[in-house]
């Protein structure tokens, strides 16, 4: 008997089962915007700089003549670099790469969009981005092209950022996605130009209805479907396949590597599996990973974050551990991870800022306290303890506060990398939303979105944070830290204090030459860079010596070793550029830091620096004059699918007679705006704001004041520093002025 030709009835009876439970328990549709709103309101997101597509008709119909560049990001991916993470005495153990998939409240959301307004609470952004291997822009539409602003962000704290390609059960004409003509994959190809034109870095394709064809056969054509699309996208581009899709074309979730999903896994460059995988569901998975010689590092297992909440609608959300897993105890499964060799994907990441309150703390009298969820945040990265009442909606228990979230924090098993690239590295500590205060209040009251401004933050204690919050507990000792000051511009101070109980230490303070990594690099100390350090000193402490550390690894005796720079107490409170060398025999640089030697006369937190920006770049960019200047600059009106609007654009050159010099091999290059980084916008005597493009939207409200003629200028500025002339442009205001105001969103 030919047992071969024997129906698949556990198939047969999974799809059967989908049958009857449409015909007995239907599951209504959806109450939700007909056809043509959607159209509308995908044409108002498109012109505000926000990209997606509902329908396969959009994507077959797009062309890259549609693109906005204000939809366009302008930083380029930098490019980081391998090695191990300098972490002075401490030792980490294994490590997994991390992956966040965003889905935060339905995603395009107005501060990710250009211009945006001023808002009450802070929205999502990732403080933690250098352990961050790449970040998915997931939304609930057909095509999720992830905006600008985000990739501006994560590109230059190098990250790759991945669009979804999402096909849910309701999605029409499925069997059009393999259609091909002369050959080639259609769509595929449709996918390749757009992550071209939008400017990041690759797909997430999640297809959550069964194939409409009943064998594997479909399956297959799938698989040659995604081979044939990575080819398009080129070596450096990535394409994950989520598991909810199998070979044979159900929707059927392995949550883990398996025969079902191997090839659509070998086809693209990973696999991110669904959320409730079990400890013996990882050993087969690795097992089969070795069978099959596929890399356990491109396996990325997926952890819910919404699972530990003990009070959601539906049947229970569940991800490892079974009891208790997703949250605060998300570090609990990267542990796991860690020592299979699994990669981790974070599922909502931004699930601190939906569950919890993200407005001050009722009752603290300050707008500018940490929210609930800046607080949770914080702890499910560093470990730091949790507030005690977390405001929360999980009335059943007090599900968050485990044993384990303390010990098991995402930055301990997050594999870390080096910030910058080998040659390029620059922060302004500029954060993602900047605090707008009340100057007669003398509090914050809204805040300003920036996410296309957002720099790489540095390291603000000493190890980790558990370690931190433990040494109050021990013998007074004093450390160093750093605080994030955002007023009246972004900076980071450094400051002092006393840490520790009295009685432990007999009453007696340790004296101590405190030491605090900030960056962690991989670059070379070969006399090729220049590194510059905008500083102030913010006190004059006696008794104090404080300065900049850099610490170096000698590769030819395999020996780490610390090079102080003193700061002398003449800096006073005024602002100087430091220009610190970065020349050593055989060496690389590993970490740049802070240093204070002494014992200050007081208890009390003191701040000792101040650091306004950190720029690390090729020397022959300090030595050369670039010559460049803004041109042309003038007024446009750029026509949309919601109607038009009025804006003003520019371009650059090389200044006439000056002879150009060719950009050193390193530093960042934009496809669309060449050497610079942004570009500011000041109407009258007002910054409008900051533009990642050669355009930038105006507004009515830009000229409500203005007189009869309206004075706009430009300046620009170069990746690595450096400033254009400012150019400008007076226009009569009844020519600035629009029937509508296209840009409110």
């Amino acid at each position: 008997m030919d047992v071969s030709t024997w129906p698949d009835w556990e198939r047969v009876g999974r799809r059967f089962g989908k049958r009857l439970r449409d015909v007995f328990d239907p599951r209504p549709a959806a109450p939700g915007p007909s056809p043509e709103e959607q159209r509308a309101q995908r044409l108002r997101d498109a012109s505000v700089g926000l990209v997606y597509f509902d329908t396969l008709e959009e994507v077959e119909s797009w062309n890259h003549s549609d693109v906005d560049p204000i939809q366009q990001p302008n930083q380029p991916l930098l490019a980081r670099t391998a090695g191990q993470i300098y972490h002075g005495q401490n030792t980490n153990g294994p490590t997994t790469k991390l992956l966040l998939c965003h889905d935060y409240k339905g995603g395009y959301h107005a501060y990710e969009s250009v211009r945006p307004a001023a808002l009450n609470c802070i929205g999502y952004s990732c403080n933690y981005l250098e352990f961050v291997d790449t970040f998915i822009y997931f939304s609930h539409k057909l095509i999720c092209v992830p905006p600008a602003t985000w990739t501006n962000a994560l590109h230059r704290n190098g990250v790759k950022v991945l669009g979804t390609v999402l096909i849910e059960p309701q999605t029409a004409r499925m069997d059009h996605l393999l259609f091909k003509k002369d050959g080639v994959f259609l769509f595929a190809e449709q996918l390749a130009e757009m992550s071209d034109a939008y400017g990041f870095d690759g797909w997430l394709f999640n297809i959550e209805q069964d194939a409409p064809e009943a064998s594997g056969e479909w399956g297959s054509k799938l698989a040659v479907f995604l081979s044939d699309l990575r080819k398009m996208m080129g070596e450096q581009e990535k394409i994950l396949w989520y598991d909810a899709l199998t070979l044979e074309g159900d929707v059927y979730y392995q949550n883990g590597l398996t025969p079902m999903n191997h090839e659509f896994a070998k086809a693209s460059n990973g696999l991110f599996t669904n959320y409730k995988w079990t400890e013996k569901k990882l050993a087969e998975s690795k097992t089969f990973a070795r069978d099959i010689h596929f890399p356990t590092a491109d396996v990325f297992f997926g952890v819910d974050l919404w699972a530990q909440n003990t009070d959601m609608p539906g049947p229970k959300r569940v991800t490892y551990p079974p009891e208790g897993g997703g949250g605060t105890n998300t570090g609990l499964a990267m542990s796991l991870l860690s020592a299979s060799g699994f990669s981790t994907a974070m599922f909502a990441p931004a699930w601190v800022y939906e569950h919890f309150p993200t407005s001050a703390p009722v009752g603290s009298g300050l707008k500018d306290e940490p929210s609930i969820a800046h607080q949770v945040d914080e702890s499910l990265w560093t470990g730091v303890p949790l507030p005690d009442n977390l405001l929360c909606d999980c009335r059943k228990g007090r599900p968050h506060h485990t044993k384990y979230y303390r010990n098991h924090p995402i930055t301990r098993y997050a594999q870390q990398y080096a910030a910058g690239s080998s040659r390029f590295f620059e922060t302004r500590f500029i954060p993602a939303f900047r605090p707008i205060f009340d100057q007669e209040q003398g509090h914050q009251v809204r805040f300003r979105p920036s996410l296309s401004s957002q720099d790489p933050v540095p390291n603000l204690v000493p190890g980790l944070a558990r370690d931190w919050h433990e040494v109050n507990k021990g013998a007074m000792t004093r450390v160093l830290y750093g605080e994030l000051n955002t007023h009246p511009q972004p900076s980071l101070k450094i400051l002092t204090k006393v840490a520790g109980c009295y009685e432990a230490s007999e009453g007696h303070t340790l004296a101590c030459a405190a030491n605090l990594i900030l960056f962690n690099f991989n670059m070379p100390a070969d006399d090729s860079l220049a590194m510059s350090i905008t500083i102030q000193q913010a006190e004059h402490i006696y008794n104090v010596t404080s300065g900049i550390k850099m610490t170096f690894f000698n590769f030819v005796r395999r020996k780490y070793y610390g090079i102080c720079h003193t700061l002398l107490p003449s800096l006073g409170h005024g602002e100087s550029v430091v220009n610190l060398p970065v020349n050593e025999n055989n060496a690389t640089l590993v970490a740049l830091g802070v240093f204070m030697e002494g014992e200050p006369d007081t208890s009390v937190p003191v701040a000792i620096l101040e650091i306004t920006s950190i720029i690390i770049r090729p020397k022959e960019v300090v030595a050369t004059q670039y010559g460049l200047q803004l041109r042309d600059i003038h007024i446009k009106d750029r026509a949309h699918g919601s109607g038009a609007e009025k804006r003003v654009a520019w371009d650059w050159e090389t200044v006439p007679g000056r002879h150009g010099h060719t950009w050193p091999i390193g530093m960042p290059w934009s496809r669309t705006t060449g050497p610079f980084a942004s570009f500011t916008v000041r109407i009258g005597d007002e910054v409008a704001g900051e533009a990642y493009c050669l355009e930038f939207p105006l507004r009515n409200e830009d000229i409500k004041d203005s007189e009869k003629w309206v004075t706009i200028s430009v300046v620009g500025r170069l990746f690595g520093g450096g400033f254009t002339d400012c150019s400008s442009i007076s226009i009569p205001r009844a020519e600035l002025m629009m029937a509508g105001d296209n840009m409110k969103r």
